[in-house]
């Protein structure tokens, strides 16, 4: 009697110790103008990060018109700069194909759906972010080339909500 309760207890505790299945992060899509910024880190940006975010911004700055100091000052807000450095090149991979060979005022407003269709796709997946993008002037097959470009995996932004 003693051996089997002291198995059973055992099972128990074993099973007790087991790490439960975390749940599946809540992903829900958010209008920008709903988030809060973060406060601005005081750390200060490396050369070769300063760099990359130049070429960002130049790359952007036609369809996402904010001076340089304001997107110096958006990647210092970032926990991890490096990090959000690494998905706006890959959007900027993405994207300069298409703004190379698309060039002019007339084009413009391809240009600004292209960034669009990018900065979706770097919190989703390509089908998601088509269809999340609600283009209008862009085919699906020219959606699906310019996104060919983008090499990292969907991360969606995280939010801390108090």
């Amino acid at each position: 009697m003693k051996k089997i309760f002291l198995v059973t207890l055992l099972t128990i505790a074993v099973l007790a110790c087991k790490e439960q299945p975390k749940p599946e992060p809540k992903i829900e899509v958010v209008e920008v103008e709903e988030l809060t910024p973060s406060p601005v880190s005081s750390s200060s940006l490396t050369d070769t990060q300063l760099a990359h975010i130049k070429r960002i911004h130049q790359t952007f700055e036609e369809v996402y018109p904010i001076s340089l100091e304001e997107t110096i000052k958006n990647f210092k807000r970032d926990l991890h700069p490096d990090n959000e450095i690494n998905i706006w090149l890959a959007m900027t991979n993405a994207y300069e194909p298409f703004a190379a060979v698309n060039t002019g005022a007339e084009k413009l407003a391809h240009r600004k759906e292209v960034y669009k269709l990018v900065l979706m796709r770097s919190m989703m997946p390509d089908k998601e972010a088509i269809s999340n993008a609600r283009l209008t002037l862009l085919s699906e097959a020219e959606a699906q080339a310019i996104l060919k470009n983008y090499k990292l995996n969907a991360a969606p932004i995280k939010v801390h909500t108090n």
